[in-house]
């Protein structure tokens, strides 16, 4: 699993240089264009602008025009790699206590009940009891496979719900909810 980090740890380091070069250059391309509406609306219409300086437009200019899921894709991605290990001992754990506790039955008397009078699966033709064992036991990794997905679904659940919360509305509308 470490190497799996290691491995994984350059694409997503590469991923955030890239996208901190681009949020510059989009920083950057904001700016000029704060300036030209700035700009306008002081010449069309002043009385609009009236008690707002031009670097707290820049402010609101800037919050309506970033994109912003470039950067919640990214921390969804940072978030759930390194959540990893912590929702496989979580997994580990509560397979742990309902293994503990009966609720998941052992391999071997699952194995037993599954095989016919002649050492046939019910499933699969002639089939010794040791590839049966195998096979339930890897059954378990059904439930990682599901638990993992449910922890990525949440992450998702968190931050797309946080990325609508704070949505901003049209430049207009907040320039008149600052004014307020």
């Amino acid at each position: 699993m470490v190497w799996f980090f290691v491995i994984i740890t350059v694409p997503l380091l590469g991923a955030a240089v890239f996208y901190w070069r681009w949020r510059r250059m989009i920083d950057a391309e904001i700016a000029e264009g704060a300036a030209i509406e700035w700009a306008h609306l002081q010449k069309h219409e002043p009385e609009f602008l009236a008690g707002m300086s031009e670097e707290k437009f820049r402010e609101i200019y800037a919050l309506v025009h970033t994109p912003r899921f470039p950067g919640y894709a990214l921390a969804m991605t940072l978030t759930f790699f390194a959540s990893l290990p912590v929702t496989f001992a979580v997994l580990a754990l509560v397979l742990w206590g309902a293994q503990a506790v009966g609720a998941v039955p052992e391999p071997v008397d699952v194995a037993n009940r599954l095989l016919l009078d002649d050492g046939e699966l019910l499933f699969f033709r002639s089939t010794p009891p040791e590839a049966a064992l195998y096979y339930i036991r890897d059954v378990s990794g059904f439930y990682y496979f599901f638990g993992v997905l449910a922890a990525w679904l949440g992450i998702v659940a968190f931050f797309m719900r946080r990325f609508h919360r704070r949505r901003p509305g049209y430049l207009r509308d907040e320039i008149i909810r600052t004014r307020e």
